[in-house]
């Protein structure tokens, strides 16, 4: 205990020191004292702690050193506790705090999916070095790092040595979805998991300027330790873009090169079962990590180590990526937080809607030559399954040139409305939003309003769940309409910073729409129908009335032969298109204003959510 005391005796004199005006330097190395030591250290690189046991050392790190304050951002449905780690040279620990000093905030988050713990005991080794022993106290300069060591808590303890089967430790690991099933690292715009809505207040509170999510990929066998994604196909602000790639990524590359880990973009192969087939990559949907946070116009890196590498191996790849991401982070803070401002700035101008928005990206045709750091491997026949078994060899590395498919381009885009309305009644939808950290007005009186709708068509389920929900697809009809929306109805002007989340949850083109993942499933359900002996007659005035229905009747039941076969379906087909059909059937419910003077006055709506716990406490209440 009295190293410990020491230690945090030598930060608070550096600490008074950077705030009198002193350069920052590293102090002089200090031997690890037992209590710091780390479970991976303890059992030589081969065991990670479990949920107790990492909340424990949090807290021993946080009371060691000035620098650092340990929090909850939540609970799980198990009842566990969400931890968060801040680390800040003047022991800033709030939001606000935080934006008021000009601090670059890092957000790096582990066990996403719990049987893969890497960033969890790197990230601990990390900030220990630079909070408690201050071998690396510059990486603070500037920076503010909020560290979730444990995401999927539940899942983490959940815990086992056969979690993994295709991963070289640790001993025992967590399981990969929450207690209820659902994977986190798609349900970023959804929000189904508590979990997550409780990550999405943190975002929003905290806003920070750059991500790294912390994984182990699957797959197949290659030289490297350590792959990486970035989302720079076209979904994020092009000049975060280009600082992503031309400063971050380049000083990833060139300084773990240094240190003689090599690294490669994330491995995907054309054709799974094909390792010469090539290299591709391309834009993911908001429901991961990485493209969320470039969603949310902030530049997100994804690291997967190597699921066969040993665990040492991989938590030390991660630990200096780490490293270099908050010297990258530390030097160009400044700015980062410029490019984050101008990114948000413009979003929420009137000339960012003046081009379409692409939802959804295909790869380009065009390709570039790489080498590939690869493994021998041969191709049997298996006389188990009769199908082909790739064997890897990785005692015989080799190096391989394969073209690469890395280029996208837009595929489905939108042209954004001045503002999207959501009638009231579809709450779920509007607390999503928010929670989201998007703006919302409120009509305070029943309006009628001039909005493009649309009609989903051929509405189709898939067979089996995915991530919990029945996803679906649909043909979209657009037509315009005056509207009534009644009083409450939430208006969400498309000039603000989350426009492009806004339009991948509200546009129903988009891969993650709300839509799409059955939150408006009900608009698909026929509520009234016409008994056969009513409609029999009704269809013969209808076809004496417009003789044209018949031909129009008669392409249909070519189309679809169990409509042809049924009598109900016919006498159901011209119900729909009488009268008495009800017009809101498979219309979308949520309203697209394109005329910024149409746009209603409201009433505003606090768009910002409970604050996580303890994110506005002092620095001594989050020590505790």
């Amino acid at each position: 205990m009295r190293i410990i005391v020491a230690l945090a005796l030598t930060v608070t004199l550096a600490r008074a020191a950077a705030a009198a005006g002193a350069p920052a330097r590293e102090p002089a190395a200090w031997p690890v004292p037992p209590e710091l030591l780390t479970r991976y250290e303890q059992s030589g690189g081969t065991e990670t702690p479990r949920h107790a046991e990492t909340i424990a050392y949090c807290r021993r790190l946080a009371a060691a050193s000035p620098w650092l304050a340990y929090t909850t951002f939540g609970t799980s449905p198990q009842g566990r506790e969400l931890p968060l780690l801040i680390a800040d040279r003047a022991g800033l620990c709030t939001p606000e705090q935080a934006r008021a000093a000009g601090r670059a905030v890092v957000l790096i988050q582990a066990c996403i999916h719990a049987g893969e713990p890497d960033g969890k005991d790197a990230g601990l080794l990390l900030l220990r070095e630079i909070a408690v022993a201050g071998r690396l106290a510059s990486l603070l300069d500037g920076v503010t790092v909020l560290f979730i060591p444990i995401f999927n808590v539940d899942g983490h303890e959940r815990f086992g040595p056969h979690n993994r089967i295709n991963q070289n430790g640790p001993r025992e690991m967590g399981w990969r979805t929450t207690a209820r099933g659902l994977n986190l690292n798609r349900d970023h715009v959804k929000a189904d998991a508590p979990e997550m809505q409780a990550w999405l207040r943190l975002f929003t509170a905290w806003l920070p300027d750059l991500m790294v999510d912390c994984h182990v990929t699957d797959g197949a066998d290659y030289q490297y330790a350590l792959t990486y994604g970035l989302e720079l196909g076209g979904n994020l602000d092009a000049g975060l873009a280009a600082w992503a790639r031309d400063i971050w990524l380049a000083d990833l590359e060139a300084e773990l090169g240094r240190r003689g880990l090599a690294i490669a973009p994330y491995v995907m192969f054309r054709k799974w079962d094909d390792p010469r087939s090539g290299l591709r990559s391309g834009v993911a949907p908001p429901r991961f990590s990485t493209s969320y946070a470039a969603a949310q116009n902030r530049p997100a890196l994804l690291l997967e180590t190597h699921m066969l590498k040993d665990y040492r191996a991989r938590v030390e790849a991660t630990r200096a990526a780490l490293e270099v991401t908050l010297r990258v982070a530390s030097r160009e803070g400044r700015r980062l937080r410029a490019l984050t401002a101008a990114a948000d700035s413009l979003v929420a101008s009137p000339g960012f809607r003046a081009r379409p928005l692409p939802l959804t990206f295909r790869a380009a045709p065009d390709s570039t030559v790489v080498d590939f750091l690869g493994v021998a491997y041969d191709v049997v026949t298996s006389d188990l399954t009769g199908g082909a078994w790739i064997r890897y060899d990785a005692s015989r590395p080799q190096i391989w040139r394969l073209p690469r498919f890395d280029r996208s381009e837009p595929h489905v885009t939108v042209d954004l409305p001045a503002a999207w309305v959501v009638p009231p009644e579809w709450d779920e939808v509007i607390a999503r939003l928010a929670l989201h950290g998007v703006a919302i007005r409120r009509l305070a009186r029943e309006t009628v309003l001039p909005v493009t709708s649309c009609r989903l068509r051929d509405a189709r389920w898939e067979e089996r769940p995915f991530e919990g929900r029945h996803r679906l697809t649909y043909e979209i009809e657009t037509f315009a309409q005056e509207r009534a929306f009644p009083a409450g109805t939430a208006v969400i002007d498309a000039g603000q910073r989350t426009a492009r989340l806004i339009a991948h949850a509200l546009e129903p083109a988009g891969p993650d729409a709300f839509v799409r993942w059955g939150f408006f499933d009900p608009v698909f359900e026929q509520k009234e129908y016409a008994e056969n002996y009513v409609m029999e007659a009704k269809a013969r005035e209808m076809l004496a009335a417009d003789p044209a229905l018949r031909a129009e009747l008669a392409a249909c039941q070519a189309a679809d032969p169990a409509l042809a076969a049924s009598q109900e379906a016919i006498l159901n087909w011209f119900y729909l298109r009488s009268p008495w059909a009800d017009p809101r059937l498979e219309v979308y419910p949520v309203g697209r204003i394109q005329d910024p003077a149409a746009v209603p006055a409201s009433d505003p709506v606090s768009a910002s959510v409970a604050a996580p716990a303890g994110a506005n406490s002092s620095a001594a209440e989050l020590r505790q």
